[in-house]
């Protein structure tokens, strides 16, 4: 009986020691994509858009998800890192043809799924049931 218990304890705390481990790391990734993004952002919403420095911008927020998406693919969902995926390489097209506003769009709708993502795997009620 004695030994039962001591097994489902030792599983129940490694569970949750990988659950706060996971839930810090994408927390941490998603506050590091989100600070690219906004850098990019601010290059596109000035009065006169500086394209070069938000090509720059862009690749280097590319270069950080395709950093983070190693990582972060072995417990997320392949649809949902897809569309983070997705909105990347729209922003980087739109920036390189000059079209500011579609650009800010998909930085927005990048930053939208990075949120969601970061809300699916935090440790809530919502979430268990």
């Amino acid at each position: 009986m004695y030994k039962e218990l001591i097994i489902s304890a030792i599983v129940a705390i490694v569970i949750l020691g990988l659950n706060t481990i996971t839930q810090n790391y994408t927390k941490n990734a998603v506050e590091q994509m989100k600070e690219k993004l906004d850098k990019t952002r601010q290059e596109l919403v000035k009065e006169e858009a500086d394209f070069e420095t938000a090509k720059k911008a862009s690749k280097e927020a590319f270069d950080k998800w395709e950093e983070l998406d190693d990582t972060i693919a072995l417990y997320i969902e392949h649809a949902e890192i897809e569309k983070v995926k997705t909105a990347v390489i729209s922003m980087q097209s739109f920036i390189e043809m000059e079209d500011d506003s579609q650009a800010v769009d998909s930085i927005d709708r990048c930053q939208y799924i990075l949120e969601n993502i970061k809300r699916r795997e935090e440790f809530s009620i919502d979430n268990i049931f």
